[in-house]
């Protein structure tokens, strides 16, 4: 015979149940605003203005973007996290915002720790590690045979982007010396590693693949799992360093404590909007992003897992924007 405690246990569990259907049907109840921490016209914004048209579509309600790209876009985050905890409120997150920003600068103003809400990993993109078309070696293991003592140079767009920390895992996994060699103009990159001035190129598949389709650079590995359609002949780093993977992301997060129903709701819409005919492809061929559209709860994890690979790597670096 079932105790008081046991039936006002499932009358509880039953009202919450209820209470999360609700909300989930019930949402979105006004506008949403999409804070970006990306100026507006780049390929994440443009990515997020896609995303926002087409749930704006689905809802019947404005999905509104507000582009925030000062101080790396902590601005964005930091509005976002102080929000109430509605769903109305959402944060187009790039990797380097909540993988990097904390570990680099002082007084950032959300933890993301706790301050927000998972909601789906929309897409990821990899990077590919490159040189010289003329370079003496074919992938990595190359780097390892012919590494030297001063060190194999490798160019990347700041010392402080995820391309700079790929750079010091691969450094790490293969045991050679390595410098960074930071540029303020991807331009300038190219040129110099085509040239043969610095060694290796590491960044994302949309700057490196046309140099490479071109025959500008020569790939040595893309960090994604499996090779790149779009460049087969370029092994993955896995190939030479067994489970190493590597990329960047958009995710969308809300504030701390949105309701599970609400959280459900988004990413399943999320979900059916990047499956609609036409938007795999467009991101694959136009921005070199694959699109994944995860659970809450997947999101979550990589998410936490992200963060102490890229905490720890930027405490062994030494690395800061302060």
């Amino acid at each position: 015979m079932p105790t008081r405690r046991s039936v006002v246990a499932g009358a509880v569990a039953a009202a919450w149940a209820h209470r999360t259907e609700a909300e989930e049907a019930a949402f979105p109840t006004r506008p949403v605003r999409l804070l970006v921490g990306i100026p507006a016209g780049g390929a994440p914004d443009v990515i997020a203005r896609l995303l926002a048209d087409r749930l704006g579509a689905l809802w019947g309600q404005p999905v509104v973007v507000d582009n925030r790209p000062a101080a790396s876009g902590n601005p964005a985050a930091g509005a976002v996290a102080t929000a109430p905890p509605d769903g109305h409120t959402l944060l187009f997150a790039h990797a380097s915002l909540l993988l990097l920003n904390e570990g680099l600068m002082r007084n950032v103003p959300f933890n993301g720790d706790r301050d927000f809400t998972p909601v789906s990993l929309l897409a990821t993109t990899p990077f590919i590690v490159a040189s010289r078309p003329g370079a003496p070696y074919a992938g990595l293991d190359g780097l390892r045979a012919r590494g030297r003592p001063e060190g194999i140079t490798f160019a990347t767009l700041s010392a402080t982007g995820l391309p700079r920390f790929v750079g010091e895992r691969v450094k790490t996994a293969l045991g050679i010396p390595m410098v960074n060699v930071p540029y303020v103009s991807m331009a300038g990159a190219v040129q110099d590693v085509a040239a043969g001035r610095v060694d290796l190129l590491i960044d994302g598949t949309p700057v490196i693949t046309p140099q490479i389709r071109g025959g500008f650079l020569k790939g040595l590995a893309v960090t994604s799992a499996e090779r790149d359609p779009a460049i087969p002949d370029v092994p993955t780093a896995a190939e030479t360093i067994p489970g190493f993977t590597s990329r960047g992301w958009f995710g969308l997060l809300g504030p701390a404590a949105v309701p599970e129903g609400v959280v459900r709701r988004i990413a399943d819409d999320v979900r059916r909007v990047l499956s609609q005919p036409g938007i795999r492809e467009r991101l694959r061929r136009d921005f070199g992003a694959d699109v994944v559209a995860g659970t809450p709860a997947e999101f979550a994890a990589s998410l936490s897992a992200d963060r102490a690979v890229y905490r720890r790597l930027i405490a062994e670096v030494g690395a800061s924007l302060d």
